[in-house]
């Protein structure tokens, strides 16, 4: 089927129906919901100008647009009182920077299916990796957070051909475990994580992923491994979350490198409001082109359906490091989001 053809009926549908209702069908057994966002963002910062080839500017705006859409159907067919099954699919509208055509980008985010079981839940297709239940935990501001997180298929935020199986015992330990098959790098990789959480809203996690990734031409792989240990506490507005990675990635020519990296998050939330401070940072040791390095501050009021937020991304990088997950500029990033 034409994937532009999906979309349209898919926004029609959310169109339809009052933006305040998430549910478009329900009966004793199956349960089908239907949601997204439309978010509004603007970047102001000069790793937004551009250059040709031969290092002469072509483009001095520093503005530009980061606007989005994401919709969202999901469904749950209960079974019995031991199984439900279920399955999502959600994409990402942006618009194509090419300026000759107003027509969109489109990105898969989750396509998969499976079942919630008493025994734990059992998930396979494009969908987050099990590492993510913890790189979570510092991935909560709207803007500058979870940068570290992306290197390396196994600790990406999502993969495809993913199979992931997930429980939560009643005692707050959790357990996940994933297999990758042949996912964007052509490798196969998997990983797992433990959890537990203590009354006192404080939750301590370790994880271990690794995939094998092509880093030269097609030929050319090797293992990428990723130790995780990370703590979280949430209690009365106030969310502290830190976590550590270290291993080694094969990436751009380089095989076997050594990386550490850290992600830390402090927020607070008060009525409406959310203001956090953000830090990552990640070096490999022969791989300059992966370095990260800045302090994020945010400010964002939540408003029911609408989300108002304005962050500031501080660089510490020198100018010529980074460049493939992040630059070596400040960034103001201002937006609107408004849920349904």
């Amino acid at each position: 089927m034409n994937m532009k053809f999906i979309a349209i009926v898919v926004a029609a549908a959310t169109v339809s129906i009052p933006v305040s209702a998430a549910t478009v069908y329900q009966d004793d057994n199956t349960v089908f919901n239907v949601g997204g966002r439309a978010e509004v963002r603007a970047n102001i910062s000069d790793a937004n100008k551009e250059f040709n080839n031969a290092g002469i500017e072509t483009n001095d705006s520093t503005y530009k647009d980061k606007s989005r859409v994401r919709l969202t159907v999901d469904g749950k067919q209960t079974y019995n009182s031991d199984i439900t099954f279920v399955g999502k699919y959600e994409f990402e509208l942006t618009e194509k920077t090419d300026g000759g055509s107003d027509d969109v980008a489109m990105n898969t985010r989750h396509l998969y299916a499976g079942a919630e079981t008493s025994f734990g839940d059992v998930f396979y297709g494009h969908q987050v990796n099990a590492v993510t239940y913890i790189t979570d935990w510092t991935d909560v501001a709207e803007t500058f957070s979870g940068y570290t997180n992306e290197y390396n298929v196994a600790t990406a935020d999502r993969a495809k051909n993913m199979l992931r199986y997930a429980t939560t015992t009643s005692y707050g330990l959790t357990f996940q475990i994933d297999g990758n098959f042949n996912s964007d790098s052509q490798s196969d990789g998997y990983g797992a994580i433990v959890a537990y959480e203590l009354p006192i809203g404080l939750e301590l996690g370790a994880g271990y992923a690794a995939s094998d990734q092509t880093y030269g031409n097609q030929f050319d792989t090797d293992s990428s491994d990723t130790y995780l240990l990370a703590a979280k506490y949430a209690n009365d507005g106030i969310w502290l979350a830190a976590m550590y990675q270290g291993g080694d990635i094969s990436f751009d020519g380089t095989s076997d490198s050594d990386f550490s990296a850290v992600d830390l998050y402090a927020g607070y939330s008060f009525g409406d409001n959310t203001i956090n401070m953000t830090y990552n940072y990640y070096s490999a040791d022969d791989i300059g082109a992966l370095d990260i390095d800045f302090i994020g501050i945010e400010y964002a009021r939540y408003m029911g359906s609408v989300a108002l937020f304005g962050s500031y991304k501080f660089n510490l990088l020198d100018e010529g490091e980074g460049g493939e997950g992040d630059n070596d500029e400040d960034e103001l990033q201002l937006g609107l989001r408004y849920g349904f």
